[in-house]
């Protein structure tokens, strides 16, 4: 009998162990089962301002899921400086989850708080209080106590500024109701006034001596006391005057040639001052006057209290290349035999050596002939440096040197109109100029000119010929050609180069009108060509 009650024993032992080891293995499976069917996200929460972005890792149970794991939820649309609930879908490998995102503002606003200084009718105001302040959403200023203002002291008042989400930042400041500042700085040479010592000048600058203000502006550089009495008190006002203000300093460029110096920083120095009345200057550069080009210099300038100011010049050393500028070469006009005064109103100046000598050339200006000539003017400076300049003179012709420059041009032309017209209309080239009130003597010796010219130079030929000639043009003077008496009877010519005046060589007033484009000319003022 105890032999089977020891199997039986034995047994259930084995029994118990082999239930433990099921139950573990259920509990096993049972974990890897949620593990892999379970939600693998959660809610989270996210102060606003603080992230631009999010991930699926933000809400994860355990990191070891983040493979596999991403956002759905197009988030980039979410206003992450916004308070605000946000439904998230999220997938892990095939499986879908929703949770929350939760953006919230739990930070008070950043505040620079200030006393405040404020005459006796002054009616608080809470920005009063305020350098600065920022918070990711809208804020409120206000002053948690208003304390009555009975006279001159100083008034605690608490400032406190709240954002939207009832964060606050909030400080005690200080109020401090004056007439009259205690301490006051300022900067020799800019003067002192009842407005910079008072907080209600228009009201209590009676108070003020202007004399007592001047002398201790016009002091030295040190601490003075200004003691006014208000209401059968005695206030006193620490003025302290500063020098912190460097000399102004002006200086100019200068430009020397490479055999001359500079008398020092004085070449250099416009103006040098100071509201303390002394000023030192000193050159710091050293001039190299063997360098050609610019080469910069600087210039110090010292107050008696130290403040130093430096500016900056430009020294250029050049040489001595350029000759004279000689002035006044305009261009003369003068009748035929003329004496000619070639040197009134003409100078020679270089920029180194000022006034030169000039000379003048005029052998090849015939004043008794009509023609265009120039007189050549030479100057020369110290250095050798030359300069030739070319003047203009115009010896003016007459009716007689017209007359015999229109018989020299048509000595060599046949008597044929049509070679005479062919002559003016190739020589002479068309251009929009009248010949300056001189047609003839203009298109015979510049050889261009408009219609006009050319219609005028071949008058003057064909007359030399012999043969009778009117000038003729159409109403509004924009087109001018000649009549010709051509065996007996009159024909249009037209010597300006153009092709539509080449049409028809000679014309009747017919064929005319067939080449003026719609223009006319007052028929019963010239005779007709039938």
């Amino acid at each position: 009998m105890a032999e089977d009650k020891k199997k039986k024993g034995s047994a259930n032992w084995i029994y118990g162990i082999i239930a433990i080891f099921m139950v573990g293995e259920l509990a096993y499976g049972g974990v890897l089962l949620y593990g892999k069917l379970g939600p693998k996200f959660q809610d989270a929460t996210i102060e606003i301002g603080t992230r631009e972005e999010i991930s699926a890792k933000d809400f994860l149970k355990n990191e070891k899921y983040i493979e596999g794991s991403e956002i759905v939820t197009d988030w980039k649309e979410i206003n992450f400086g916004k308070v605000g609930e946000y439904a998230i879908t999220l997938r892990h490998q095939e499986k879908e989850e929703t949770v929350q995102l939760n953006l919230v503002d739990t930070t008070p606003p950043e505040v620079t708080f200030q006393d405040i200084v404020r005459y006796k009718d002054y009616e608080i105001n809470a920005d009063d209080f305020i350098v600065e302040k920022s918070d990711l959403s809208e804020m409120t200023v206000e002053v948690a106590n208003v304390p009555e203002i009975t006279g001159f002291a100083n008034y605690p008042v608490m400032v406190v500024v709240k954002d939207a989400s009832g964060n606050e930042t909030k400080k005690e400041c200080n109020l401090q109701i004056e007439w009259l500042k205690r301490e006051f700085t300022m900067e020799k040479g800019d003067g002192l006034s009842k407005e910079d010592l008072l907080y209600n000048a228009e009201e209590d600058g009676e108070l003020l001596d202007a004399d007592e203000l001047k002398r201790i502006a016009n002091s030295d550089i040190g601490d003075y006391e200004l003691k006014v009495e208000h209401e059968g008190n005695e206030y006193t006002v620490k003025i302290k005057i500063t020098d912190l203000t460097p000399p102004s300093l002006k200086l100019r460029d200068v430009t020397i040639y490479d055999d001359e110096t500079i008398e020092g920083k004085d070449a250099f120095i416009v103006s040098a001052k100071d509201a303390s009345g002394e000023v030192t200057t000193k050159m710091k550069t050293e001039i190299n006057y063997k360098k050609l080009g610019a080469q910069k210099i600087v210039i110090e300038a010292v107050d008696k209290y130290g403040n130093v100011s430096e500016e900056t010049a430009t020294l250029t050393i050049r040489k001595d290349t350029v000759g004279p500028v000689i002035s006044g070469l305009s261009a003369m006009t003068v009748t035929k035999g003329a004496s000619i005064d070639y040197r009134k109103g003409i100078s020679a100046k270089d920029a180194k050596d000022g006034a030169c000598e000039f000379e003048v050339n005029t052998d090849n200006v015939n004043t008794g002939k009509a023609g265009t000539y120039y007189a050549i003017y030479t100057s020369s400076d110290t250095k050798g440096n030359k300069t030739t300049s070319k003047r203009k003179i115009t010896i003016k012709h007459n009716a007689e040197d017209e007359r015999a420059l229109v018989k020299e041009i048509a000595s060599g032309l046949s008597s044929n109109v049509e070679e005479i017209r062919d002559y003016c209309r190739n020589k002479i080239r068309y251009s929009h100029s009248y010949g300056d009130g001189e047609p003839i003597w203009y298109g015979f010796n510049n050889w261009n000119g408009n219609c006009y010219v050319h219609a005028m130079c071949l008058q003057a030929l064909i007359k030399e010929k012999g043969y009778a000639t009117q000038l003729i043009w159409v109403t509004d003077k924009s087109h001018y050609w000649n009549l010709v008496k051509i065996g007996g009877v009159w024909r249009h010519m037209d010597a300006t180069p153009d092709s539509n005046h080449r049409k028809i060589s000679i014309m009747t007033d017919e064929q005319r009108l067939s080449t003026l484009k719609g223009r006319d000319w007052d028929h019963s003022a010239w005779p007709a060509a039938n």
